[in-house]
Parts: C-alpha cells; sequence; structure tokens
C-alpha cells in the first residue's frame, strides 16, 4: 500500500501514523445504540489527539446501520458502527496559512468493515474532498 493519499483533489499527503481497533472491542454487553455510538466517536477524537499529538481532527462520518432483530431496547435506538475504527495522521510538506511554520498536518478518524489496508473506495472519495488547506495544523520540525 501506498502511504500517500491525494486530498483537496490534487494535493498528496503522507500517512505518517495509522492506529486501528475493533469499535466494540470492548463492549461486553447489550448492543450499541445510536447515543452509545454518539459517545464512542467523541471517545475516538479525544484518544487521536492522544494517539498523535494533533489537535486539529477531522471525522469522515460513519453510516450507522439498524440492528433490527433488538426491538423496544430499553437503552435506545438500536445502530452499529463499521466494525474497525482508523485513526491516521496525515502530513502535508508545506503550509497555507503561516509561512513561518514547515509543514501541514491533521489527524482524520473514519470507520470501516475491515482493517486498512485497502482503504475502502468511499472513505478514499471523502479524504479528497476534506478541506485541508483550512483546517490543518501547522507546525514547525
Amino acid at each position: 500500500m501506498n502511504s500517500e493519499l491525494i486530498i483537496e483533489f490534487d494535493k498528496k499527503v503522507t500517512i505518517k501514523s495509522i492506529k486501528q481497533w475493533e469499535t466494540y472491542g470492548g463492549l461486553l454487553e447489550g448492543v450499541p445504540t445510536k447515543r452509545s455510538n454518539k459517545r464512542t466517536i467523541e471517545h475516538t477524537k479525544r484518544e487521536a489527539k492522544k494517539i498523535t499529538g494533533v489537535h486539529q481532527i477531522f471525522l469522515i462520518d460513519p453510516e450507522q446501520k439498524p440492528i433490527d432483530h433488538v426491538k423496544n431496547y430499553f437503552f435506545g435506538t438500536p445502530a452499529s458502527l463499521p466494525k474497525i475504527t482508523c485513526v491516521a495522521e496525515l502530513w502535508y510538506n508545506d503550509v497555507f496559512r503561516d509561512k513561518n511554520k514547515m509543514f501541514s498536518s491533521l489527524c482524520i478518524i473514519w470507520y470501516q468493515e475491515d482493517y486498512a489496508f485497502p482503504i475502502e473506495e468511499h472513505i478514499l472519495d471523502a479524504i479528497k474532498e476534506i478541506p485541508f488547506s483550512k483546517i490543518c495544523g501547522e507546525f514547525d520540525y
């Protein structure tokens, strides 16, 4: 797998790091709900900042699939996120706003059904549309 991705349709960024885990690896009982998924996503955002050291986070909104076999669930509307959580730090060897800095970085979070690599095609399409130059952090070496 190539460690480069295309963002903003024409800029090559490098995946400097990627961490992946099972989305529900710690779920001991019950089923996930839309409400618990929201907490899971917020927890992932906090973890992503710790993992990468980058505070500029972009979430590719995951599709939540209804869990139909559970009816009238007391804890909320049963729904599941894709099986694997992915957190990646992207680097671009230039800056867009602060010419005193040396490179740009952004942490992105997405969910997909299997471990990357490959990154699922619809995720690659979404990455191309990220407004990287507007939301990335800019840093010195």
